[in-house]
């Protein structure tokens, strides 16, 4: 093994913060913001992460898996945000971890699945399809927080996942933080605030199941910031190119990236202040883009496939604009396949889905990137139904911000002699080593 830490701390966390700009959180800290960032970037640097040279590979739910296998995607091939869950030859950290006798813990790991024995605790991500571990209370706000995610673009929130989360909140929440919880609420910028309190409510979950069972090696995920990226990066004080983002859609006085951030910056702190190691890391990151793009998002996914003739055994909203569609048999999901791709507005002729065929699945993105009036429609060159108000079909999501860059970047808590820049994939040598 390559990088051995001697330190006083025995127990290790991981915390991924998913596609931050490390150059933008330095931008914030020279304006006398983000204290606890400032303190470790000043006292402990940053390391540069390497990953893949293609775009489409450019993927979190492809470098988080690297994170947690040390195989690159030529040695793992996980494309899809799922797709770890039938790969029961990957050994993932944490079960690596758990054959060296050491407890484990988890929330939210990004396309990762649980395959543990005895978990401490083990929370899902909104978008893999795997069993959590816990109590009850957990594995109910496991599913709360999936439907809350995956229905985000309609602001649907199904009373059983109130009832879930707040519950959870009763629970998980100290009476301390309160306070804390209600200027979020009530905080003048409401902008990309569900996904903050989100993440917020994630991270009490994991230091409230952190403290109970003190595992060897855990790990928390968080994807707000990446979102807020995506979305709203041009409203950011440290961006300085020439796109703006619509008032309607953003306040130009509003800064969302820095509202993520700095409540980032009290979770390190309150991590930081356990006395465990934390290994900090993005994954990749996300740089400005550079033209005006829209996302949309399927509302009734069956409906629609419906609608245009699809045969199909199930189908699955992923993240953002994707769904999956599962079939009986490859002769189904081809047909899907060739309907699917038939699809161009009447307007532009620009294509409407973009379709990863996998034999008998589909991963399939709702592309069209330009603004959708009413009377939008979409037209198949194949003969498949023309669907007329288009609109009514599909949720606004985003006007795209960020952009995914291979280079991303990981930090600590502790001296160390990491190099100035190391494969992606080394950081997992790194977390194997990091429980004493």
């Amino acid at each position: 093994m390559l990088f051995i830490q001697k330190t006083h701390m025995s127990k290790s966390i991981l915390l991924g913060l998913n596609e931050l700009n490390f150059e933008y959180i330095v931008g914030y800290c020279k304006k006398g913001l983000l204290p606890t960032f400032n303190r470790l970037i000043n006292t402990y640097g940053y390391v540069q992460t390497t990953s893949e040279s293609e775009y489409k590979l450019l993927e979190p739910w492809i470098q988080w898996v690297t994170v947690h296998t040390g195989k690159t995607y030529n040695e793992h091939k996980v494309f899809r945000l799922g797709d770890i869950v039938e790969r029961e030859d990957l050994v993932q950290i944490w079960e690596e971890m758990e054959k060296k006798g050491k407890k484990v813990g988890a929330v939210s790991p990004f396309n990762a699945a649980n395959r543990l024995n005895i978990p401490s605790f083990f929370v899902p991500d909104p978008w893999t399809l795997t069993p959590p571990s816990g109590s009850w209370l957990i594995r109910k706000l496991a599913l709360a927080v999936r439907q809350s995610v995956n229905d985000n673009a309609q602001e649907r929130l199904q009373p059983a996942s109130i009832a879930a989360i707040l519950t959870s909140m009763a629970t998980y929440i100290p009476f301390t933080r309160y306070a804390h919880y209600f200027n979020l609420a009530t905080a003048k910028g409401k902008v990309g605030m569900k996904a903050i309190v989100l993440d917020s409510l994630l991270a009490d979950v994991f230091m409230h199941q952190w403290k109970k069972h003190k595992p060897d090696f855990s790990s928390l995920f968080l994807n707000s910031g990446a979102h807020i990226q995506h979305h709203y990066l041009f409203n950011s004080a440290i961006y300085e190119g020439t796109l703006k983002n619509p008032e309607w859609y953003c306040p130009k006085e509003e800064d969302p990236l820095l509202a993520i951030l700095t409540e980032y910056d009290k979770i390190l702190n309150r991590l930081d202040a356990e006395g465990v190691k934390l290994y900090i890391a993005t994954g990749l990151h996300q740089q400005p883009h550079h033209h005006t793009t829209f996302y949309w998002r399927l509302k009734e996914h069956a409906e629609f496939l419906g609608l245009i003739g699809i045969k199909y055994k199930s189908v699955v909203p992923r993240m953002s604009r994707d769904f999956m569609i599962e079939f009986d048999n490859n002769e189904d999901a081809l047909a899907a396949e060739k309907i699917l791709e038939s699809y161009v507005s009447q307007g532009d002729e620009k294509e409407i889905f973009e379709v990863d065929n996998r034999g008998n699945s589909l991963f399939v993105e709702l592309i069209y990137p330009n603004n959708i009036e009413d009377d939008f429609s979409i037209k198949s060159s194949i003969g498949a139904p023309t669907v007329n108000e288009f609109k009514k079909r599909i949720a606004f999501v985003a006007i795209k911000n960020g952009e995914h860059h291979g280079v991303g970047y990981f930090m600590t808590n502790f001296k160390h002699a990491y190099p100035t820049e190391m494969p992606l994939a080394q950081l997992h040598d790194i977390l194997l080593e990091s429980v004493n």
